[in-house]
């Protein structure tokens, strides 16, 4: 199941990049999200979606626009796909106009589903920024355990930083 009765998955495309790249300028949006992976224009938003279709083809990752009828509201990531162990890892991002309406919740519950149902694996590790309240929330609401933190996790714009790590068994 890629759909609820509010919002659907389907797999990104080029003609979504205008809409991430929009999404991800947001400055809100950017506190939560290293600086490596935000784009710089809409040309590397483009080659970066071609890169994750390619992903995609060869089952690496899966890339998903969360939908709300025919408006794109945010995405769903599943990545580091690892079938010797089955697991994998899972993100998300809201556009801000939507934040706070439950969307990261379903849209979570949807990538769940398609990791338990599609790519049957056992089970999933997520990392958040430690003071992303309502990425922990949506994690815990879809039955992610809080392991604890992960000191020096990334380093961002010259800085290590702490990731809080969750895990869920499916």
């Amino acid at each position: 199941m890629k759909e609820t009765s509010r919002i659907k998955l389907v797999p990104v495309n080029e003609s979504d990049a205008e809409f991430i790249f929009e999404m991800m300028q947001d400055k809100d949006y950017q506190k939560y999200y290293l600086e490596r992976l935000i784009p710089k224009n809409l040309n590397e938003t483009k080659n970066g979606i071609k890169k994750s279709v390619k992903e995609m083809k060869n089952k690496f990752s899966y890339y998903f626009i969360i939908k709300k009828g025919k408006t794109r509201i945010g995405i769903v990531e599943v990545y580091k796909i690892m079938q010797k162990d089955k697991r994998c890892s899972i993100g998300y991002g809201i556009k801000k106009e939507y934040w706070g309406k439950g969307y990261g919740t379903l849209a979570c519950k949807l990538g769940v589903n398609f990791i338990k149902t599609k790519l049957k694996l056992h089970s999933i590790e997520a990392v958040t920024e430690p003071n992303n309240i309502a990425s922990c929330k949506v994690l815990e609401k879809n039955g992610f355990e809080k392991i604890g933190i992960i000191k020096d996790y990334y380093l961002n714009k010259g800085k290590y930083v702490n990731r809080t790590l969750y895990w869920k068994i499916i």
